[in-house]
């Protein structure tokens, strides 16, 4: 297990102020040997050396000595002006902790705690309890090593400085700085270091309750925490980060202690040997209950930059909101800037909005209790898609061999309240694309062919199912290039199951096609400028004027239109068809069921005059201005 700063924070005020970490990490709970441990004592001043404490799987911990200056007792509590601890030493699993020197100043210690502590005697309230009644005005610690033989790594936290712990709860606190080096690979060592580092607000009494065990009340453990600048290095990146912060921290501590089998299933999971099932499920079901109270306000990065040899990153800020086990409310990385052979791409803002994979968690956590690969039924597999909120971009630029690409914003939004989405909505504004000869997938060599360099789209459109109605909604639909044309469109299909065709995966084909039919179409088209630049292609093309290029295709489109619909529209529709070729302004061609009658889906494939005589179209032509 590498050690993070939070948990060297909150284990080292543990082990160090009077060792009352040693039970929260299943160490014993009070001195194995009453005998290992020498007090002597002057006036005003008590002298303990060699304490040794141990517990469950290997783990212990030492003090060489612990000093009182200015001894006294108020009560039921012992006072000391100083408390001078010297050598401790703690080891769990494949971690070792030192400390040279830890002081404490102003301290004031429960009568059982010290009790406990210089004379091995038995606790009959739980450490974290003890540890709350401990008062310590300021505590340093020059410097905390803490190695791990299983990733051949050593952690070097110094300059902690701590005031006010009272209540279990540390006022303020600050590291100068962090230093890690770590080789798990000897050919791919990983080197660490940061600024300082600071806490405010910090319940580690609480915290040592998931140790021991608490009643499952979400707390508050930390207020917030900060890291002014951070460097990571490996052999093939380097990452440097500008500031790091951590908002409030809640924390609900299981009933259940933390199984003491945790350090083993580690050092065995670590050998790459097989656990027992048995201690894994106890220790997934104190997992799960830990992570269901877990919620940490905001966390925020600033200023990181990613060196490589073909990489050079700088990202502005990185932001994560309302983060819980399951998901998160928001997620935001603003002012990224890439460089590339071909130039720089550069986005603004990319967010994702009310995320949540509460079922995936839930999923992964059954599968490690049991021991056993899920089975998913094929009918559930839907509940198990994360939920999003919206996902969103803004402000892209970014250079290609064929010119730069600019996008204004692009916005998905998702409601869904149960398996299926009952909303989705997709927006792209201010798209902006190079045109040229060599564009012939996507129909940009014809618009480069007819004059345009560039193109300007905004899109938008929003696709609803209406469970109650049984239908799908496509609304607020649009596409328009600029100086080219616009397309707005609006349809309803009725009879549509959703939720019957994921009830029976295997037959939703067939469920979705003998009752999805057409409630409703219409569709509008406006030109925008392309009509004039066709028409002077064509005519030049053909030899012949802008005028009689017009008439040309306006006669065969109305020709062609009578052939393919038959009686099905009238002469004064193919008249509206054909003046809107001749001269585009606005075209909107509305499309419904005539009353009775049932237009299926599989029906508009062929869309002739069979269908369209079961159909009502309204067509309706506005003139250019």
């Amino acid at each position: 297990m590498r050690t993070t700063w939070w948990q060297a924070l909150a284990v080292g005020c543990g082990l160090a102020l009077l060792g009352a970490g040693a039970q929260a990490q299943g160490l014993g709970d009070a001195v194995r040997d009453a005998g290992s441990a020498v007090a002597r004592m002057r006036v005003g001043t008590i002298e303990i050396k060699d304490v040794t404490l141990g517990g469950q799987g290997g783990a212990s911990v030492t003090i060489g000595r612990a000093a009182f200056a200015g001894f006294s007792r108020d009560g039921g509590t012992v006072v000391a002006s100083r408390l001078a601890i010297e050598n401790l030493t703690a080891t769990v699993a494949t971690q070792t902790w030192r400390i040279p020197l830890v002081t404490l100043d102003g301290v004031r210690i429960p009568e059982e705690l010290y009790r406990a502590l210089a004379e091995g005697a038995a606790t009959t309230r739980p450490w974290p309890d003890l540890f709350r009644d401990v008062v310590a005005d300021l505590v340093t610690i020059g410097t905390i090593t803490v190695t791990d033989k299983s990733l051949n790594s050593e952690q070097v936290l110094s300059g902690f400085v701590l005031t006010r712990l009272a209540q279990g709860v540390i006022a303020t606190a600050r590291l100068d700085g962090i230093a890690l080096t770590s080789a798990p690979d000897p050919k791919m060592p990983v080197r660490m270091k940061t600024g300082a580092v600071r806490y405010q607000d910090l319940d580690i009494g609480e915290s040592l309750r998931i140790f021991t065990g608490g009643d499952g009340t979400p707390r508050r453990v930390m207020t917030s925490a900060s890291i002014d600048g951070m460097e990571i290095v490996t052999p093939a990146a380097t990452v440097r980060l500008g500031t790091y912060e951590i908002g409030p921290v809640t924390l609900a501590a299981p009933a259940e202690p933390m199984p003491t089998d945790l350090a083993a299933l580690a050092t065995t999971l670590q050998t790459g040997a097989q656990p027992d099932q048995a201690v894994v499920a106890k220790i997934v079901r104190w997992y799960r209950g830990l992570l269901r109270g877990l919620r940490v306000e905001s966390i925020g990065l600033r200023d990181i930059a990613v060196t490589a040899p073909d990489v050079d990153l700088t990202i502005a800020a990185v932001g994560l909101g309302g983060m819980v086990a399951s998901g998160f409310d928001l997620f935001e990385v603003t002012g990224i800037a890439l460089r590339t052979p071909d130039g720089p791409i550069r986005l603004g803002r990319l967010a994702i909005e009310k995320a949540s994979f509460a079922a995936l968690v839930d999923l992964g956590l059954d599968a490690a209790e049991t021991g056993r690969e899920p089975e998913i039924e094929p009918s559930k597999i839907l509940d198990l898609l994360p939920q999003i909120a919206a996902v969103r971009l803004a402000e892209l630029d970014a250079a290609t061999p064929e010119g730069p690409v600019t996008l204004g914003a692009f916005d998905l939004e998702i409601d869904r309240p149960g398996a299926l989405p009952e909303r989705l909505a997709l927006a792209l504004t201010r798209l902006t694309l190079p045109v040229g000869p060599a564009d012939g997938s996507d129909g940009r060599e014809a618009l480069a062919k007819i004059g345009y360099t560039t193109i300007r789209i905004d899109t938008r459109t929003r696709l609803r199912w209406l469970p109650a109605e049984k239908a799908l909604v496509l609304d607020d639909t649009s596409l328009a290039v600029a100086e080219a044309g616009r397309v707005d469109a609006t349809l309803r299909i009725d009879g549509v199951d959703l939720a019957a065709a994921l009830a029976d995966p295997e037959r939703a084909d067939a469920i979705l096609e003998s009752q999805a039919r057409l409630g409703g179409v219409e569709i509008s088209v406006a030109d925008l400028g392309l009509a004039d630049r066709f028409y002077a292609d064509l005519a030049k093309s053909a030899g012949v004027t802008v005028q009689v290029a017009r008439d040309r295709l306006s006669t065969e489109t109305r020709a062609q239109a009578a052939e393919a619909f038959g009686g099905a529209l009238s002469p004064a529709a193919l008249d509206k068809i054909a003046a809107f070729v001749r001269r585009p302004g606005r075209i909107a061609v509305k499309a419904a069921p005539r009353p009775g009658q049932t237009v299926k889906l599989d029906d508009l494939e062929t869309m002739g005059p069979k269908v369209l005589s079961r159909m009502r179209l309204d067509i309706d032509v506005t003139p250019p201005r």
